[in-house]
């Protein structure tokens, strides 16, 4: 666990987020990938397990950096199991998200933004947050009131914020828990984060 922030109370939550993103990246990016692979099957077969996940029709996930939880196997298994998919696509000048089904992982992406995978741009076939019924979302840390660190550009946040029907749903590891993420009123809480070892749902 990382080591308590709530010291310091003068402090601006940018600020405290700003600190505590360092010493998160730093500690994620410890993890060999030999283990992050392994926490990142554990991680999927919890999101498999969720009723969330089971009913949904069409569900958006994240395309993982090389030291976040992996995706790439839940995106595949959905495929597998019928399900319609659609991963993010970033904006960069304007800091926002969109979203694009895909039909295989293998042929429709290839890397975009910040390196990571997107739809190819003869392969975009765009959704929205209202259509879908699941988004899986990646962090830098997470709390038990659903509180979510990010990088801090607030890509996520923006996206979310009017997606209230559908469930959002974090992918962490233990190792990311916090005691008290700071919060600002932009922020957008998880309804649910999964990791290697339990399912969280915190109160509303």
């Amino acid at each position: 666990m990382l080591r308590d922030y709530r010291k310091g109370a003068g402090a601006t939550a940018r600020a405290k987020k700003q600190e505590m993103r360092g010493i998160a990246l730093r500690n994620r990016r410890s993890i060999d990938r030999e283990e992050l692979a392994a926490l990142s099957s554990l991680v999927a077969a919890n999101v498999a397990s969720l009723e969330e996940y089971k009913r949904a029709k069409l569900v958006v996930s994240y395309c993982a950096k090389d030291d976040e939880v992996q995706t790439r196997p839940l995106i595949e298994k959905a495929l597998r199991e019928g399900k319609r998919v659609a991963v993010v696509v970033t904006d960069v000048p304007s800091k926002t998200l969109s979203f694009s089904e895909i039909e295989s992982f293998e042929d429709d992406l290839a890397p975009g933004a910040f390196g990571i995978l997107e739809p190819k741009p003869d392969r975009l076939r765009p959704v929205t947050l209202a259509q879908a019924d699941i988004i899986l979302v990646p962090l830098l840390g997470w709390d038990d009131k659903g509180q979510r660190l990010g990088y801090g550009a607030g890509y996520f946040d923006r996206a979310l914020a009017g997606a209230r029907r559908i469930a959002k749903v974090g992918l962490a590891m233990e190792s990311q828990r916090l005691p008290r993420v700071p919060t600002s009123r932009h922020d957008v809480p998880l309804d649910i984060i999964v990791t290697e070892k339990r399912v969280v749902r915190p109160p509303k």
